[in-house]
């Protein structure tokens, strides 16, 4: 019995421990998402630098940026000069709601972004569509394959978008009797542009027609 309380009271030693710890003031470094509002005009050359802050609160509190991180939004205008530095400041960290920490510093104070200019132009769209053979309808004349817009619009830095001669459906497969329009994505991996629209109308049509 006596065994048994004591287990009972170095029980609620470390209960009590872990309350007071995880209600306890503590200061850490999180990392702080940098998202720059561009101008359609602009794209950024190098990746998002790393920005962290120095927060202060409960541990508990702490806990609650897990998958909802802090936050600093800085819009870019399109005449801004191919290299910008943009200084800021523990008043542009944005906390999600609901969560009681104080930012007390960021670093770096100060992030140098350079940019290029986008530039756009339409291109073909080929077919990565494949005819599937119906088990019901062993013969069958092979349709033709339609796309709705023929060609789409592709925008980005310059040079990869002078790179891009045409662009191709992702892979999908479509019953050679199915006369129904299907939306199909634009495959843009690996491609580093945007495409407008991102899917196509392909529709089967009797050879011929």
């Amino acid at each position: 019995q006596r065994l048994a309380l004591k287990g009972t009271a170095a029980l609620l030693t470390i209960l009590l421990w872990l309350v007071v710890t995880v209600k306890e003031p503590t200061e850490d470094l999180v990392d702080v998402v940098f998202e720059p509002q561009l101008d359609s005009a602009l794209v950024l050359k190098d990746p998002a630098p790393r920005v962290r802050a120095l927060v202060a609160g409960t541990r508990q509190e702490l806990l609650k940026l897990t998958g909802r991180p802090l936050l600093i939004t800085r819009p870019i205008a399109a005449g801004s000069p191919d290299t910008v530095v943009v200084v800021v400041r523990p008043a542009d960290v944005s906390i999600p709601a609901g969560i009681g920490i104080v930012v007390r510093d960021v670093e770096p104070r100060s992030l140098t972004l350079r940019f290029e200019r986008t530039s756009s132009r339409r291109v073909a769209v080929r077919s990565a569509v494949r005819i599937s053979a119906d088990t019901l309808v062993p013969r069958f004349d092979v349709p033709t394959i339609r796309l709705e817009p023929e060609s789409v619009q592709v925008i980005g830095p310059r040079q990869r978008v002078s790179e891009v001669e045409y662009v191709t459906t992702v892979r999908a497969f479509i019953m050679a009797t199915d006369s129904l329009p299907h939306l199909v994505d634009i495959d843009t991996a690996r491609l580093g542009v945007r495409v407008k629209p991102a899917q196509v109308k392909v529709q089967l049509t009797p050879s011929g027609s």
